[in-house]
């Protein structure tokens, strides 16, 4: 019986999590989590990575306590775009931005100056974001950043863990793919984009795919903590997403390739399909869809769509204002009031940094005619129903690009376990949707792991492990007549 470690590293938390897997039922054990967050000085929001690497190190201790020195494997993933770069003695060359820094305001349309936005998008795939790695990196560029001079390497957040904790200095995937600086025609890094955008083609590592072993862990860092020396180092899909798609407990027996989608719920809803190759074409930049790396050399072809950032962001203020409201009470309090009264859309740029997200939704409102949401639950109804109506609006997209019908909806990620949410995006899709599990990501991450240790042969059962191990709950449609009606107003509302 094999234990494994997967490290799930988000925005505002990380996690430790143990996974044991036997006769083909996976057994989670959170060990430990903590905090995280951005630090902001001045105007601008960083990372505190080497506390990061700090609390992965306190996650193996934790380990090592209860369960003793010996463990198969450890693997990593990270949120996406943001990076490292190192200079000739491998050092940091920090500190390091947050994706929500400022540093990229308004730095898009200078980035098409010097390379157009279809040539980029030819190139990568991507979708156009400020946050993108390219975005960041060209901002660096663009204000002359005396670090530049001095870096001699780049790494992906998830790639520089690893090269702590292995020694080995690499690229992976499905996270290099998220940079907006890979090509996935050519299966490597888009280097005439690179060029053109003022880098430097040496920085850049060897790809490699989910799965691959680096090698065991330092040996340094075995005696430290207490670990058997022969712990693998293991790649697993390094992006949360990838990791969290690749659980996605589909039926792949019934449904074929795009006619099952799936949503990764959290701060941000990433909606997409599973394909074999990339959709690289005038319609895929309409719509602003992006080709992303996934499990198998498999293409993730999703839209990025803000998602519980939103209620998140609101629950903040009503804690600060002494509201004490449990996410139940807020569920509780959405579903008691007024349908379809207000409408926003969530990818609106004033929700991506705003500094009071209950004005923000307000003046939204206001300004379209609509009139102010006021109560906990009419700000919850607005952004619930608004969310699934733009997941539908997305939808819709797919299927228009794919020309293939969307039959069933996967929802995976802590936004999972929103059943109000859950309720409204099956009302308006008018399909079936299932939700589960809520540890996607840990769950791909720790059984990518098994799969490249050989301890499942392949993704058909991976995916069936996944159903085995963990509840999956089923919502159906109801009142759809009324929920399209509602839809067309929204289009209305928010275009």
């Amino acid at each position: 019986m094999n234990r494994y470690l997967g490290f799930d590293l988000g925005a505002s938390s990380g996690r430790a999590i143990v996974g044991i897997l036997e006769n083909d039922i996976l057994k989670l054990d959170e060990i430990y989590r903590f905090p995280n967050n951005g630090i902001k000085i001045s105007n601008s929001l960083y990372w505190d990575i080497l506390r990061i690497f700090q609390e992965i190190k306190n996650g193996l201790s934790e380990y090592v306590k209860k369960y003793g020195p010996n463990l198969e494997s450890i693997g990593i993933n990270t949120w996406g775009v943001d990076f490292i770069l190192l200079d000739e003695n491998d050092e940091i060359i920090g500190p390091i931005h947050h994706y929500r820094d400022r540093r990229t305001d308004g730095m898009l349309e200078s980035m098409f100056n010097v390379v157009p936005k279809k040539e980029i998008f030819n190139q990568t795939g991507i979708q156009v974001l400020s946050i993108n790695t390219s975005t960041q990196i060209f901002s660096m560029v663009y204000n002359k950043s005396p670090r530049l001079s001095i870096a001699k390497t780049f790494l992906m957040l998830p790639d520089y863990f690893n090269y702590l904790l292995s020694g080995v200095k690499v690229s992976e995937y499905s996270d290099a793919t998220t940079s907006q600086l890979y090509n996935p025609n050519k299966n490597d890094w888009a280097y005439d984009l690179i060029k053109k955008l003022g880098l430097k083609q040496e920085w850049f590592c060897k790809i490699v795919q989910p799965g691959t072993i680096l090698g065991t862990i330092q040996k340094s860092i075995a005696e430290e903590i207490g670990l058997n020396n022969d712990t693998k180092i293991i790649a697993p899909l390094c992006h949360d997403t990838g990791s969290a798609v690749a659980a996605v407990p589909a039926d792949i027996d019934k449904y074929g390739e795009g006619e099952w989608a799936y949503l990764s719920s959290g701060s941000w809803s990433l909606i997409g399909v599973e394909l074999e190759k990339p959709l690289i074409n005038d319609k895929v930049l309409k719509y602003n869809f992006t080709n992303e790396g996934g499990i198998n050399g498999t293409i993730r072809f999703l839209k990025n769509v803000t998602g519980m950032w939103l209620i998140q962001e609101c629950k903040k203020i009503w804690d600060k204002e002494g509201f004490n409201l449990s996410w139940d009470d807020i569920a509780q309090q959405t579903e008691k009031s007024t349908a379809f009264k207000y409408f926003i859309n969530p990818d609106n740029p004033s929700f991506l940094n705003s500094l009071n997200m209950i004005e923000e939704i307000k003046q939204y409102c206001n300004n379209s005619n609509q009139g102010e949401p006021q109560s906990v639950g009419e700000i919850g109804r607005t952004i619930f129903e608004s969310l699934a109506f733009r997941y539908k609006q997305t939808i819709e997209y797919l299927e228009d690009i794919t020309n293939r019908k969307i039959k069933i909806l996967y929802i995976i990620g802590g936004g999972s376990q929103n059943n109000v949410l859950n309720q409204f995006t099956a009302n308006v899709l008018n399909i079936p949707v299932k939700t589960g599990p809520s540890e996607a990501t840990t769950i791909g991450n720790i059984l990518v792991q098994a799969l490249a240790i050989g301890e499942i042969k392949d993704i058909k059962e991976l995916r069936q492990i996944v159903i085995n191990s963990f509840p999956i709950k089923e919502y159906t449609p109801n009142e759809s007549n009324k929920w399209n009606d509602a839809y067309k107003i929204y289009l209305e509302k928010t275009k």
